[in-house]
This record gives C-alpha cells, sequence and structure tokens, in this order.
C-alpha cells in the first residue's frame, strides 16, 4: 500500500524577501500538517523523495524541530517508511534521530508493523538498531508481541528474525494467554507450527482456560498437526479447565488413535501405553465410556495462558 499525495514543491524565494523571512516561510511550509496531519516530511517519506527529505531535514535541524511527528492516525514518518517497505528511508530516518519506541494508534512500534507488513529488509534494519530486547517483547493494545503478529500472518522469515535477535517464543498473548504456537495451530499452518516447535516452543504451555496446543489441534481434526505435537513431547493427559483432555475434545478417529498411540493406518497399539478410562464429548454430548490407551509423558508443565472458551 502506497499513499498517493500530491508533489510537495518548496516555494522559491522572492527577489524581495530577505533570506531570514525566506527561510521562516519555508520552515513553516514543512512542518504545517495538511487535513490529515501530514507533514511535508511524512508525505515525501511515503513518496520515497531522497531529495525532498533531505531539503526537509535541513530545516528542521534549523528550526529545531523533531522527526517524530504525529499524524492524525498517530503515525510518525518512521511508521510510513515500514508500512511503505523502504528501508533506506527507514535508516535515513534512524540516522536524524527517529525513535523506534514511538508506537501508533494501535500501540504498535515500528517493528509490529514490520511483521504485519512482511518487510523482512525493514524487520533486519529494525533489529540492528534496537538497544536491546525489550521492544521485541512489548504488546500492543491487542496484547499481541511483533512474534504473535508474525505469527498470525505466516511470515515465517520474520519469526525466524525476531528468534535470531531474542524474542522469547512462549510469550502468550494478553488477551487470551495463547503462546505463538497455539495461534499457529489455531491457523492451521502447519509449517509455522514446525519451526516454532524446531525452535524450541513450549509445547504444553496452556492458556487461560487451559487449552493446550494439543487440546486445539485435536478438537479441530489437525491430523499432521497433531503427530507433530506428539513427537515434541505434547502431554494428551493435560486437562483443560472444564477438565477435558484433548481426546476428549476430539470426534475424528484419526486423531483419536494417535492419542491412543496407535499408528492411524495400521491401528497397532503402543506396547507402552496404558488404558484409562476416557469419556469422549463432541458437541456438548457425552459418549459412554471408553477404554483409550494413552501413552506415558512426562509431568504436564505450567500454564502459561489460555484459550477463550
Amino acid at each position: 500500500w502506497a499513499p498517493q499525495w500530491p508533489p510537495l514543491p518548496l516555494p522559491l524565494p522572492l527577489p524581495h524577501r530577505s533570506r531570514d523571512e525566506t527561510l521562516a516561510s519555508d520552515i513553516a511550509l514543512a512542518t504545517n500538517p495538511d487535513q490529515d496531519g501530514d507533514t511535508p516530511l511524512h508525505i515525501t517519506v511515503a513518496q520515497g523523495d531522497i531529495g525532498m527529505f533531505q531539503k526537509l531535514i535541513n530545516l528542521l535541524n534549523l528550526a529545531n524541530k523533531d522527526v517524530d511527528i504525529y499524524n492524525n492516525l498517530h503515525q510518525t514518518p518512521l511508521h510510513l517508511a515500514v508500512i511503505t517497505e523502504q528501508p533506506g528511508m527507514l535508516s535515513m530516518l534512524l540516522a536524524c534521530g527517529a525513535s523506534l519506541s514511538v508506537l501508533d494508534r494501535n500501540g504498535q512500534s515500528a517493528v509490529h508493523l514490520a511483521c504485519e507488513h512482511a518487510s523482512l529488509a525493514c524487520l533486519c534494519v529494525i533489529l540492528h538498531h534496537l538497544p536491546d530486547t525489550l521492544q521485541l517483547q512489548t504488546a500492543n493494545y491487542e496484547g499481541y508481541t511483533p512474534l504473535h503478529i508474525a505469527v498470525h500472518h505466516h511470515h515465517i522469515d520474520c519469526v525466524h528474525q525476531l528468534l535470531r535477535f531474542g524474542a522469547e517464543i512462549d510469550t502468550a498473548d494478553i488477551k487470551s494467554g495463547r503462546s505463538g504456537l497455539i495461534h499457529a495451530v489455531e491457523n492451521n499452518h502447519s509449517e509455522m507450527v514446525y519451526t516454532l516447535l524446531q525452535g524450541g516452543a513450549g509445547v504444553n504451555l496452556q492458556t487461560y482456560s487451559g487449552n493446550t496446543a494439543l487440546h486445539c489441534a485435536s478438537g479441530r481434526g489437525l491430523v499432521d498437526i497433531v503427530r507433530a505435537l506428539i513427537r515434541h513431547g505434547a502431554d494428551p493427559t493435560i486437562k483443560n479447565c472444564h477438565n477435558d483432555t484433548a481426546i476428549m475434545l476430539s470426534s475424528d478417529r484419526r486423531v483419536i488413535d494417535l492419542l491412543r498411540g496407535r499408528s492411524p493406518r495400521s491401528g497397532a497399539q503402543s506396547p507402552t501405553s496404558q488404558q484409562v478410562p476416557v469419556i469422549v464429548r463432541s458437541s456438548g454430548s457425552e459418549s459412554p465410556s471408553l477404554s483409550l490407551p494413552l501413552s506415558r509423558s512426562p509431568k504436564p508443565g505450567r500454564g502459561q495462558g489460555s484459550l477463550p472458551p
């Protein structure tokens, strides 16, 4: 997305005006916003006009003005450089003192925006300029960190970069307590699930309502994801706040077989499984008690968050 703004030529000095008068007029024009709150610097950045950018920066310096100017959408020129995917313009703004900590109207920093718009080049510029990893853990007003945003939009390259620079892989969102892994499972994005598992994501973390990634995958009948979670140590005996295990949320025979410790194809039972009584629930109804095998697994870790009911 690139906003379409008209060109912004600065007025030429008139013969009868003094140099000081001309400079004052140019500074006023360079700092005055339009009806949308956009200053010439906002517009110049969005248009990628490097020549005009340098002129405006000189004028702002003469006027002792900050480059972190907000428009009516609470966006600074830095935000627009990221949204329009201009890493070069972003670098110039940072060199001129633009702050990476400023937030837009949604509480999103430049890191959030780079992950949302899949601007890997801009994200790399930002990550190399961050003084620490604190901003990588900062949630927007919806409760999502940059990693949650990247996972939600299926931007795997951004996830790799965030993890490389120290983003916490298991941070839960503020609203529901979902980790990035649980978000990936709910979006049925297998490649993202595998990426997070390989990155060391906690497979048994729970949402505020007690659901694990395995609960989410089982209830949705996501056979391949269920298999991957089990291979990475998912515990099928963990119960959510409704006292349900993952198998109690599934009506898919292949998923049930996996959770029993059987191969969905061969029906062979795992030699290390044990018989435990389980009630399978579907759509609020209860079926007769079944004796289903569940593989022995370690005790579940502490719950970190939750899935809304």
